[in-house]
């Protein structure tokens, strides 16, 4: 009886041991189910693993440049409105300056710092003249003033810059055939040190390139004997 008693004892105590390894596993399995799940959540919220199994590159902030298509912020063309862009010719006017305008009216139009007061001689006589300046100061336009008393106006306009061009495309630089096509050209003449194609209509002289012929035969040229291809270095409008 007694040695029944104590192998009872025993096998209750074995069947207790084995219940509490099993709860311990059962413990352990879910803290290892868990910390696997945790795992699986970082996973997902860092994204795919890169091939090489190296950790993932942290993602980059979406770019702010500008689809294609989408509109420019850039500033517009500035407007012929503005007289520093203006490069307009025509019969008694270049860019913002006309003939008969009053000297205060072009320095109010240009302002002082696109303006260079030089003395002007022609002909032995000189006089006060204006320079227009361009881009890093080159003079553009040179204008000369005519005065009674303090109330000085624009008499006369000489181009310098090759962009003034008229509606047909007709400047400095180009041909004397280009200029009779556009231009009514009465007469040619030789100046005081260059040779001019007049229009009397328009009140406009182009500047011819005479390099190709000798200056003694310029004073008996008519406009039919000025070669076509000629150039034109400069246009003077009064």
């Amino acid at each position: 009886m007694k040695k029944t008693t104590l192998l009872l004892g025993a096998l209750l105590a074995m069947a207790a041991c084995k219940q509490d390894a099993s709860n311990a596993n059962d413990a352990n399995q879910a803290q290892m189910e868990e910390a696997a799940g945790d795992v699986s959540t970082d996973a997902t919220e860092a994204g795919p693993a890169s091939p090489d199994g190296s950790a993932p590159a942290a993602s980059e902030p979406m770019s702010e440049e500008p689809l294609p298509g989408a509109p420019s912020t850039a500033s517009t063309p500035p407007s012929s409105n503005n007289p520093l862009f203006n490069l307009t010719l025509q019969s008694g006017q270049a860019g913002m300056v006309r003939i008969g305008m009053p000297i205060e009216e072009m320095k109010k139009a240009y302002g002082e710092t696109k303006l260079r007061t030089i003395d002007h001689t022609l002909e032995g006589t000189t006089t006060t003249a204006y320079e227009v300046l361009g881009e890093r100061r080159r003079p553009d336009l040179r204008v000369e003033q005519e005065c009674t008393g303090n109330a000085c106006k624009v008499s006369r306009i000489t181009v310098l810059n090759s962009a003034f061009k008229s509606q047909t495309g007709v400047g400095i630089g180009s041909t004397f055939g280009d200029v009779k096509k556009s231009f009514n050209i009465t007469r040619v003449s030789p100046g005081e040190s260059n040779f001019v194609a007049i229009s009397e209509t328009e009140k406009m002289s182009f500047v011819l390139d005479m390099r190709g012929i000798p200056a003694q035969r310029w004073a008996k040229l008519k406009v039919d004997d000025i070669p076509n291809s000629t150039l034109v270095s400069g246009v003077m409008l009064y």
